[in-house]
């Protein structure tokens, strides 16, 4: 065996995909089509579509976020749906 075997590294536990309720919650609404990027600057704005923001709730409600109850989910969902506009406030 080589002298300068290579060391492995210690595996680290994944980091998760979402650290807040927050950000989980609007993660979701861009997977559905529920909340839109501007293509000029760059701002979360509203995509106007009922059909999306009902499977956001659906998705909210079937896989909530790890320790919150599909309550808080849809509820972290309505609050980031208020904090987002119709239109991109640079447009």
């Amino acid at each position: 065996m080589s002298h300068y075997a290579q060391r492995k590294l210690p595996l680290h536990a994944s980091r998760p995909a979402y650290r807040t309720l927050q950000g989980w919650a609007l993660g979701k609404l861009i997977e559905q089509g529920a909340v839109k990027e501007c293509e000029h600057h760059g701002h979360r704005v509203d995509s106007a579509d009922p059909e999306a923001w009902n499977r956001a709730r659906e998705e909210a409600w079937r896989n909530p976020y790890p320790g919150a109850t599909p309550e808080a989910c849809i509820g972290a969902m309505d609050e980031t749906m208020r904090s987002i506009g119709d239109s991109c406030p640079d447009c």
